[in-house]
């Protein structure tokens, strides 16, 4: 039953999404002892999580012995520390039964212990339980990063939380379709999210940029008279088999050849996500830029930049690798983070400069892995830079104080990482100038908001060092350098390839 007395304050105050099993079968046990329990997926142990972090061992061995040879350890060690030592007393909880219903708010009111005698979900909190009805799921809160048994709601998606929290404690009976509404208008007081056209949220263009490049596979399945060419896997994007894969149909059919050649001949690592995935971006910068590897296109690829970038300071473009890290690895970043793209230039006051280019597609942030945590974040689980990564931002001179909290978000990660990565190569006087530059296509909303979150943590040398482009933008600067019969047959497959809102006039 409702308390309702309650009015929420969520000032200071983190929200959590909690799984109580399959068909939320735990929660009546909840509800009737006041708590709230986890543990790991498919139910591993570690023990207690108190004495765990007390000992050399911590918690990242332990998980690492609990999962033996399984890639889960990130997943599962961020679960249970946030859940022992993040989440904190007066944190509200909503309770969902699958993705169907939210069955319950609740307000954390004890700290974290463990119940050995429990056959599962060991890990332990006292909760008191507000409101244990049943309202409609609400799918904005699915995008707020990966389920996990519990999980920290993102920030993206914390006004949709509380506004939910608030209806609910206010008893309001309202339907899904009025809730959906009501979002949209919180969401839209919140933050703007510029998109193209008819692109309303990521869902949609997620959506429209599957269904696009499925009916680009379907083409390619014709001529092969093969309607078997690819796989329909569920948040695997389109799958090519490997034997059409192997072909390189992913890449512009004017240099596959040239670019399969060099993956044979064993200079590149051939990836599953490169060949297989038509969706996804790891393939986009070959296609992007591998014409501007070659050295007939040089001063085409030095006018291309020097346009896109508004400057007339590269002299000479040296060399264009992709997928490159700088190495050896210590005397950067120490986790061998590389650039989908690098331009390395020679600028016209003679010294050396590089671009370092960010290619994506339909991603926007992800959640984050074992050696970006360790890079990151302390043993307690709070936001502490590697040697490395603190001495880079430090002295790279692009951040404003106290930035790390906001660096270290899914949001802002990646960006902030292609960023310090060039930043490192200055320092450490491999170059002397360097820009660093995102490309995605303009119905992709994401980038337009990240970014520009970015941006308020830069001081100006480090605003005038970062620049995004969409794809619409950059294909009609390559047209004005770019201009044989074959580079314009190369230039109309990159439209046709990838963009699928409305394109420009061309």
């Amino acid at each position: 039953m409702i308390d309702n007395k309650y009015i929420p304050d969520f000032s200071g105050k983190r929200i959590w999404m909690y799984w109580p099993g399959e068909k939320a079968y735990l929660f009546k046990e909840n509800i009737e002892k006041g708590f709230m329990a986890c543990g790991l997926p498919h139910d591993y142990e570690v023990g207690d999580l108190d004495k765990i972090m007390r000992t050399q061992r911590g918690l990242e061995v332990a998980v690492k012995e609990a999962y033996g040879t399984l890639n889960r350890i990130p997943a599962g060690e961020k679960l249970l520390r946030e859940f022992a030592n993040v989440m904190q007393q007066g944190d509200f909880v909503l309770a969902r039964c699958e993705f169907d219903n939210i069955i319950g708010v609740g307000i954390v009111t004890g700290d974290y212990y463990y119940e050995e005698y429990r056959p599962r979900f060991r890990h332990c909190r006292k909760v008191k339980w507000i409101d244990t009805n049943q309202w409609p799921f609400v799918d904005e809160l699915k995008r707020s990063g990966k389920w996990h048994r519990v999980t920290l709601i993102d920030r993206q998606y914390r006004k949709t939380a509380e506004q939910i929290i608030t209806w609910i404690c206010e008893g309001t009976k309202i339907d899904i379709v009025s809730i959906q509404r009501s979002i949209k208008e919180v969401k839209c007081d919140a933050t703007v999210l510029p998109t193209s056209a008819d692109i309303a949220s990521h869902k949609d263009f997620m959506n429209k940029a599957r269904a696009y490049q499925e009916s680009i596979v379907r083409q390619w399945a014709k001529q092969f008279g093969d309607v078997s060419i690819w796989d329909e896997r569920p948040g695997h994007g389109v799958w090519l088999k490997d034997e059409y894969a192997l072909k390189g149909l992913v890449f512009y059919e004017g240099f596959r050849k040239e670019i399969m050649d060099m993956f044979h001949g064993g200079t590149t690592k051939i990836g599953k996500n490169l060949l297989n995935n038509a969706l996804r971006s790891e393939h986009i910068p070959y296609n992007l830029f591998f014409p501007m590897m070659k050295e007939e296109n040089k001063e085409a690829t030095r006018d291309f930049f020097n346009e896109l970038l508004a400057t007339d300071t590269i002299a000479e473009v040296l060399n264009v690798k992709i997928e490159f890290a700088p190495q050896p690895k210590y005397n950067y970043l120490n986790d061998g983070t590389s650039f989908d793209t690098f331009v390395l230039y020679r600028h016209k006051d003679g010294r050396k400069g590089g671009i370092g280019i960010e290619v994506k597609y339909t991603e926007r942030k992800y959640a984050i892995g074992e050696t970006e945590y360790k890079n990151t974040h302390d043993e307690e689980g709070h936001v502490k830079l590697s040697e490395h990564y603190e001495r880079v931002t430090r002295k790279s001179g692009y951040y404003l104080p106290h930035s790390e909290e906001k660096l270290v978000s899914d949001m802002l990660r990646q960006i902030w990482r292609n960023h310090v990565l060039g930043a490192s190569m200055v320092l450490n006087d491999r170059i002397s100038h360097f820009s660093s530059m995102t490309v995605f296509p303009d119905a992709n909303p994401h980038f337009h908001v990240a970014p520009e979150e970015y941006r308020k943590v830069l001081t100006e040398e480090g605003k005038a060092s970062f620049f995004t482009f969409t794809y619409e933008k950059m294909f009609e600067t390559m047209k004005h350098h770019f201009c044989t019969e074959e580079q314009v047959k190369w230039i109309d497959y990159l439209y046709k390839r990838y963009l699928f809102a409305k394109r420009l006039e061309r």
